[in-house]
C-alpha cells in the first residue's frame, strides 16, 4: 500500500441516509415546484440526466430535511437489470437553480468524518467497479435487485491522504465537466430544433403520414445463438442506456438496413417506444426496432417530427391488451404529422444541419471521454497510478 493510504470501512466516515417515498409525482408544466430524484434519472456512468420523461415534480407536503443542496450525492439502491450495473451509481445534485427532493429507494451520502474523505472523492469511489460488485454481492432479491444503507457502509476501500483525494478528484472531474458541457448541448439542440420547426409550421403547414418521412425497417431477432464477440446486437435496453453487462454481442453478418450507424435515426415500437440517435460504434440492430432512413426530408426534421407523434404512438401501444404494448405499421399510415413549407424546410437546412452535426460530434465525444474517465478511475483510487503532486511527495 501507498505511504499514508489506509484501509477503511466505508461506515466509519459516512453514513447512508434513506429517501422519503414522495407519492402523486408526475410531469407539470409549474416550473416552481420541485423536482424528485429517482432511480430513472441515474445514468449508468454515472451522474444524473432530466428531460421530458424523467423530470417529475411535486406538488405535497413533505419533511424539509428530504430537500437536498447542491453537491449532495445519491446512490441507486435499485437495480431492474440482471446485472445490477446500477446498484450504487452515483449523482451529483446539480446548481441549476431548481429544488432537489430526495425519494425512496436512493441513499444520501453524510460524510461525518470530513477530515479523513472528501464527498467529491467518495463520488468516484462510487463509481469504480469494487464498490458496485461489492453491492451486486450483497443484494438481495431476483428479478429486481436492492442494497440497503448498512450494505453499503461495510464496503471497505483504501483511502489516500487528504490531499490527494482532492487532486484525484480535480483530475477526474475534469473530464465530468466536459462531458457535462456536451450534455446540455445534446440537450438543448433538440429543443432548439423543436422550437423553430413549430414556429415554422406556425406561418403554415402541411400533414403527411408519418410513413411518409422515411423508410421504416424492423430489425431482426439477432440475440438467440450470438457468439459474444463481434458487434452489439442493439435492444432497447442498449438504446436508452448504452451497452452493459447483459450486453449481448454477435458475429453475424446482417443486411445494411439492419445495420445502425452513428447517425441513424432509430425508433422502438415495442415495449418502452421511443425515437433515439444513434452514435456509437456500428451495431446490428434487434427486433421491435426500427432503423428509420429519412426519404426526402432532413434527418433533423425526421426525428423532431417523431417525436412529437410519439405521445400518440405511445397511447396506441398503452390501449393494447397483449403483454407487451407496440404499434403496427398501420398505424405509421394512418398517423399524421404537421410539416412546415417546403421554402420554410430548406431555409431551415442551412442553419440546422450543421447543428445536427455538431450533436452527433458532442455523443461521440462524450463516449470517448467517458471511456478514458473510466479507465483512469481504477488506476487513481488503487494508488497505481499517482497525480503528479502525489508522485513526487517524499516517502
Amino acid at each position: 500500500m501507498n505511504s499514508g493510504w489506509s484501509r477503511i470501512r466505508l461506515g466509519d466516515v459516512a453514513r447512508v441516509k434513506h429517501g422519503f417515498a414522495f407519492s402523486g409525482m408526475g410531469e407539470s408544466s409549474d416550473t416552481s415546484l420541485p423536482v424528485v430524484i429517482g432511480i430513472g434519472n441515474f445514468d449508468y456512468a454515472g451522474g444524473f440526466r432530466f428531460d421530458s420523461t424523467t423530470l417529475k415534480r411535486f406538488s405535497g407536503s413533505f419533511p424539509a430535511e428530504y430537500i437536498l443542496e447542491p453537491g449532495d450525492v445519491l446512490l441507486a439502491m435499485t437495480c431492474q437489470t440482471a446485472g445490477g450495473e446500477i446498484l450504487g451509481i452515483p449523482g451529483t445534485v446539480p446548481a441549476d437553480g431548481r429544488t432537489y427532493l430526495h425519494n425512496q429507494r436512493l441513499g444520501k451520502l453524510e460524510i461525518f468524518r470530513t477530515d479523513r474523505v472528501d464527498l467529491r472523492y467518495l463520488y468516484h469511489v462510487a463509481r469504480s467497479k469494487p464498490f458496485n460488485q461489492h453491492l451486486f454481492g450483497t443484494a438481495s432479491g431476483s428479478k429486481i435487485l436492492h442494497t440497503s444503507p448498512g450494505r453499503i457502509e461495510d464496503f471497505n476501500f483504501d483511502l489516500p491522504p487528504h490531499h490527494e483525494q482532492l487532486e484525484i478528484a480535480a483530475m477526474l472531474s475534469v473530464f465530468d465537466e466536459k462531458i457535462e458541457s456536451n450534455r446540455l448541448l445534446i440537450t438543448l439542440i433538440p429543443l432548439l430544433v423543436h422550437a423553430l420547426v413549430v414556429t415554422a409550421i406556425v406561418r403554415g403547414s402541411s400533414t403527411v403520414a408519418v410513413a411518409k418521412l422515411a423508410r421504416f425497417t424492423n430489425g431482426g431477432a439477432y440475440t438467440k445463438g450470438a457468439s459474444g464477440t463481434g458487434r452489439m446486437v442493439l435492444r432497447i435496453a442498449e438504446l436508452n442506456s448504452g451497452p452493459g453487462g447483459s450486453t449481448v454481442y454477435s458475429d453475424i453478418d446482417v443486411p445494411e438496413d439492419k445495420t445502425a450507424r452513428a447517425g441513424d435515426i432509430l425508433m422502438s415500437w415495442s415495449g418502452s417506444l421511443g425515437v433515439y440517435r444513434w452514435f456509437r460504434d456500428e451495431a446490428i440492430i434487434n427486433q421491435h426496432i426500427f432503423k428509420v432512413i429519412p426519404t426526402g426530408y432532413p434527418s433533423w426534421l425526421v426525428f423532431d417530427r417523431l417525436g412529437a407523434v410519439m405521445p400518440v404512438f405511445q397511447g396506441i401501444a398503452q390501449d393494447k391488451t397483449t403483454t407487451m404494448g407496440h404499434i403496427q405499421r398501420g398505424h405509421l399510415e394512418s398517423t399524421t404529422v404537421h410539416l412546415p413549407p417546403p421554402a420554410e424546410i430548406e431555409r431551415l437546412e442551412s442553419a440546422l444541419a450543421p447543428l445536427w452535426e455538431r450533436l452527433l460530434l458532442a455523443e461521440q465525444a462524450n463516449v470517448k471521454l467517458a471511456g478514458l474517465r473510466d479507465a483512469l478511475l481504477p488506476e487513481l483510487i488503487s494508488g497505481r497510478t499517482r497525480t503528479r503532486r502525489a508522485a513526487e511527495a517524499p516517502a
